[in-house]
């Protein structure tokens, strides 16, 4: 069951999955944001690295929301 949150883009995403990023906080993402750079040269094709560019622009939204500090 998903909760309804009061972050739209975690509760309103395009995003091919359903997430609840409500718990996690900015240091969270930034550190996923952080893992998702040092993964992208080692993206073997170019669907591969696509698909991480797309993970990464839905955290750099997700980090952008003003109310992200818990």
């Amino acid at each position: 069951m998903i909760q309804e949150c009061s972050f739209p883009m975690s509760k309103e995403s395009k995003f091919p999955f359903d997430l609840d990023l409500s718990t996690l906080d900015t240091s969270s993402i930034t550190n996923i944001l952080n893992d998702i750079e040092w993964h992208l040269p080692l993206m073997e094709n170019e669907g591969d690295l696509s698909q991480l560019l797309q993970v990464k622009k839905f955290f750099e939204k997700e980090l952008q929301i003003d109310r992200r500090l818990h």
